[in-house]
């Protein structure tokens, strides 16, 4: 049972904070890793943007549909929805969301296992050094993470998990997933347990933590594939930096699935369609956000800079052009052209446009 939504920044209880927020898209510089982890300010969206978006998809002539606000009441309430509407656009458009909402389409997606309660009192005799260190290194610039009642929640939560699972026991990344919700303060320790648990053994992330990480040697393998072939002039612009491998550069993300860098809010959608669509939507951002910075990227002649602004800038200002889009009107322009999303059935009207021409004396 998810516990009464309590936020230490909410100045009333009747404050509501939805997911996406223009007011707060100012230009994130790098080493601000306070603004990651903020307060999300108050905002109310206009009224007919779910119609605004309809207009939007049919002008780009997309054969998808989204879910409007009473849908997303009614999926948040039963757990069911329309099979012929498009989760991952939905989640990625949507305005009517709160940030709680969004954490309870995640947990609804969990099976829950009761077992936190014993577990993070149960002490093994194993070496629990590695959670203790990382507990302090993480967000240790924002003075939420400075309370000792904050880390003991985190480190309860990462003992517990490493009790669970005796040949994961903990990988580095998880602190970040875990210190991300709990920022969120939900109040709920085992909710959030059973979101880690979830990610970890339900999806089949724990390839990623075991010993020598296959898993996450095959995502990183796929990914540099995928570059390779997506941008090869970025792809040789860095090999003309020295950058011959930006494997090394991304593996956080994967390790994190994107929570260290990105604004406390967009980490949660990037959740949501992690539950939604599997592991290949983390290759799918990072690729996506990559090609939204092509033209930036390609004017960087410093190896250091690079690897700064991907490492610590690309979530951030993504996020922040994210906003100007939404304002704008073109959202899905943007996602459509970065590869984000695609047109449905394009491959059969292509196929049926040459048939009439074939046909034709």
């Amino acid at each position: 049972m998810i516990q009464q939504y309590f936020n230490p920044f909410r100045k009333s209880n009747q404050q509501v904070f939805l997911l996406f927020d223009e007011k707060s898209s100012h230009e994130i510089t790098v080493e601000d890793e306070l603004s990651i982890l903020k307060p999300i300010p108050k905002y109310v969206w206009e009224d007919d943007y779910y119609e605004q978006l309809k207009l939007e998809l049919k002008y780009y002539n997309l054969d998808v549909q989204v879910l409007s606000n009473s849908e997303w009441q009614t999926l948040l309430q039963t757990g069911t929805y329309d099979s012929n509407k498009n989760l991952l656009l939905s989640i990625f458009t949507t305005r009517s969301l709160t940030v709680k909402q969004i954490f309870d389409f995640i947990t609804m997606q969990c099976q829950i296992s009761c077992q936190f309660d014993q577990l993070r009192q149960q002490l093994k005799e194993k070496d629990y050094e590695c959670i203790f260190k990382d507990v302090k290194r993480t967000f240790k610039s924002s003075n939420y993470f400075q309370k000792e009642e904050v880390l003991q929640r985190l480190q309860d939560i990462l003992v517990a998990y490493s009790n669970l699972d005796s040949e994961v026991s903990y990988g580095q990344g998880m602190n970040f997933i875990v210190a991300a919700l709990i920022y969120l303060d939900f109040n709920n320790d085992e909710a959030i347990f059973e979101i880690l648990r979830t990610i970890i053994m339900d999806r089949e992330w724990r390839q990623c933590y075991i010993n020598n990480t296959p898993g996450l040697f095959q995502l990183l393998a796929k990914f540099n594939f995928k570059f390779r072939k997506r941008m090869p002039t970025l792809y040789n612009h860095f090999l003309r930096l020295g950058i011959e491998d930006l494997r090394v550069i991304v593996s956080a993300f994967y390790l994190t699935l994107c929570m260290q860098h990105a604004p406390i809010q967009f980490s949660l959608v990037i959740l949501a369609m992690f539950f939604i669509e599997g592991d290949d939507i983390i290759t799918k951002m990072i690729l996506s956000m990559l090609k939204y910075f092509e033209n930036y990227l390609l004017k960087l002649n410093d190896f250091q800079s690079v690897i700064e602004f991907i490492k610590r800038g690309l979530i951030n200002n993504f996020y922040r052009e994210i906003q100007k889009c939404r304002k704008q009107q073109r959202l899905v322009q943007v996602l459509l052209d970065i590869g984000l999303i695609k047109r449905k059935h394009k491959k059969q009207k292509t196929q049926g446009f040459m048939k009439q021409l074939i046909q034709k004396p």
